[in-house]
């Protein structure tokens, strides 16, 4: 029993040591420059300066080590420069030799490097195309890659007005349809996206009877709130 135990609290030992060992080799962003960027748009250009942890194996090639490391940050918010990295530019080394501390075969030194990152601002405008329509939200997506949300309360109730489709609401025999002509292919995306942006019904403006975002679905609107969750971000719009 003891014997047990003692196995049970070695490996506990064993993968504490372990991660604190991962989380001291983690690269970070130690200094933050903005350089200037347009009022009105979300991205910005940012020089930052990073503490690397170099591994053994990239010995003789150290920027592709670099490069590999700072690949770990695109398509993530990180709080540090505020927004999701696009891309990154501009490499430097900021010394001609690393440190190698302690019993640590890591090789550690500072690097300064520009960042393309996408950081949409309260109160400036985006363009999306709605994905999603419900009485409850409108749903889009900014440059095909990023979410957005317009709920409810935040659309004009004297200009625009829900209006359900003639259908019926969907039951759990046509939800269930749904899904097998989902894993059936998606020969017909644009088609389908087009009926699931408005299957159930759609928003439209009270005088003219269009339906909201137009044919293409392209829709202008105000950010009122950013949620950052799961290394992403989240727009919360307002028309």
């Amino acid at each position: 029993m003891a014997l047990e135990e003692k196995k049970r609290k070695h490996k506990h030992d064993k993968k504490e040591k372990k991660d604190k060992s991962q989380k001291k080799q983690k690269t970070k962003v130690v200094e933050v420059q903005p350089a200037p960027s347009l009022p009105t748009s979300s991205f910005s250009e940012i020089v930052a300066k990073l503490y690397i942890h170099l591994a053994p194996m990239w010995s003789g090639k150290v920027m592709d080590g670099v490069i590999e490391q700072l690949n770990a940050f695109l398509m993530k918010y990180v709080p540090e420069l505020d927004g999701i990295v696009l891309a990154h530019s501009d490499i430097q080394l900021l010394a001609d030799k690393g440190s190698i501390l302690y019993d640590s075969p890591f090789c550690h030194f500072f690097i300064r490097v520009k960042f393309l990152v996408w950081k949409p601002k309260k109160g400036s405008r985006l363009v999306g195309r709605i994905n999603l329509q419900s009485q409850d939200h409108i749903g889009l997506l900014i440059y095909g890659t990023f979410n957005a949300s317009i709920p409810s309360s935040r659309i004009p109730s004297n200009l625009y007005e829900w209006r359900a489709s003639e259908d019926e609401a969907p039951t759990a025999a046509a939800e269930a349809e749904d899904e097998d002509e989902d894993e059936e292919g998606d020969a017909n995306d644009e088609d389908d996206g087009e009926r699931k942006r408005s299957q159930y019904g759609s928003w439209v403006h009270k005088e003219t009877n269009a339906s909201i975002g137009g044919d293409d679905g392209v829709l202008e609107f105000s950010v009122f709130d950013i949620v950052e969750a799961n290394d992403i971000l989240t727009v919360a719009g307002s028309l």
